[in-house]
């Protein structure tokens, strides 16, 4: 009798579809793009990014649900969204990515701008009263001439995150709740980078 050569099929796994937003044009953009290299490593996730440069968060998320979006919240079991405060209250924003049900959506506020997560790569964030204060510490960590105020250096410690995670708030305040808006100075990016598998 002739052996049964057919081998049995193995169950591909399910990768987990995530997809980065947000509205910030160079840092962020660089940045999150770091972020998905190292961490399609690190798990098993598909990971997409969509820059969507200055737009206001809702409009992001409104573009994200319109049918003939080229990236539609359906497509996608979980979408990270990833702005600044810039001065306007994003609990409004924060609540509608809580209401809606076909995916997971999750705010990502920095407050008052990306420039706290930076800093905190470096060491620990200053008592920051507005974006020029968090921007100007930014120059001063990284060296940059101020016309390069929204670049990434070459020597930046992408894989500082521990370190930025401890580093991102001040000492006695404590990491804000995913989708919330936290305190100035403060950033939720701690809750996507565990997401992600990074720290």
């Amino acid at each position: 009798m002739g052996r049964d050569l057919r081998r049995g099929r193995r169950k591909r796994k399910q990768r987990t579809t995530i997809l980065l937003a947000t509205n910030g044009g160079k840092t962020e953009k660089t940045y999150l793009g770091m972020l998905k290299d190292r961490a399609s490593r690190n798990l098993d996730l598909s990971i997409k990014i969509s820059w969507q440069d200055g737009k206001e968060p809702e409009t992001i998320l409104k573009n994200l649900q319109h049918p003939r979006a080229r990236h539609e919240l359906n497509e996608y079991d979980e979408v990270w969204i990833v702005v600044d405060h810039d001065g306007t209250d994003r609990r409004p924003f924060l609540a509608a990515c809580r209401r809606i049900t076909q995916s997971k959506v999750f705010g990502v506020v920095s407050v008052p701008c990306f420039e706290v997560w930076l800093n905190a790569h470096y060491g620990r964030i200053r008592n920051y009263q507005n974006q020029e204060d968090a921007q100007r510490h930014y120059l001063e960590l990284t060296g940059l001439p101020s016309k390069e105020g929204k670049s990434l250096p070459d020597d930046f410690p992408f894989d500082a995150f521990t370190r930025a995670r401890s580093n991102s708030r001040l000492p006695g305040v404590s990491l804000p709740e995913l989708n919330a808006q936290g305190p100035c100075p403060s950033t939720t990016m701690p809750h996507l980078l565990k997401r992600l598998g990074l720290l």
